[in-house]
């Protein structure tokens, strides 16, 4: 888990509307998240996704390999 150092490190503060705070209340309840759990959640969900679309490095043919012409 995080230390408090670490935490405090990055702070935002986020105005949502009535209709925003509404739903956000309802997907940490679905979930028994805080608000701020249910962000953290949603942000490394997006990120993993795009790391799963993002292009893997090729790799170096091994020694000896053969290669399509």
């Amino acid at each position: 888990m995080q230390t408090a150092a670490v935490v405090q490190r990055k702070m935002f503060t986020i105005r949502f509307s009535e209709e925003e705070s509404a739903r956000l209340d309802a997907v940490a309840e679905h979930y028994a998240l805080t608000a701020a759990g249910v962000l953290r959640m949603l942000v490394k969900r997006e990120h993993d996704a795009l790391s799963a679309k993002a292009p893997q490095p090729a790799t170096k043919a091994k020694k000896g390999a053969k290669t399509k012409r």
